[in-house]
């Protein structure tokens, strides 16, 4: 499923929907601008608050070009 960035916010809890952790409940913890690019591309942090998860598999980064979040769902 495909999010429009501009539908992300900071503290926002999302579906991640990628291998191992699909299903996972996280939050939206950053969203940043990537420097190196020249395109409409974007970092979007989440951190899953699933205390079974190793301190390493806590945070996962998704990329966002062109304004879109391919692998997350926005939760309601």
């Amino acid at each position: 499923m495909a999010v429009p960035l501009t539908d992300l916010k900071i503290g926002q809890p999302v579906k991640y929907l990628i291998g191992t952790r699909n299903g996972l409940t996280a939050k939206v913890t950053d969203i940043r601008k990537c420097s190196m690019s020249i395109k409409d591309t974007h970092v979007v942090t989440l951190t899953f608050d699933d205390d079974s998860l190793p301190p390493h598999l806590k945070t996962q980064e998704i990329t966002a070009y062109n304004g879109i979040v391919e692998g997350c769902e926005i939760e309601f």
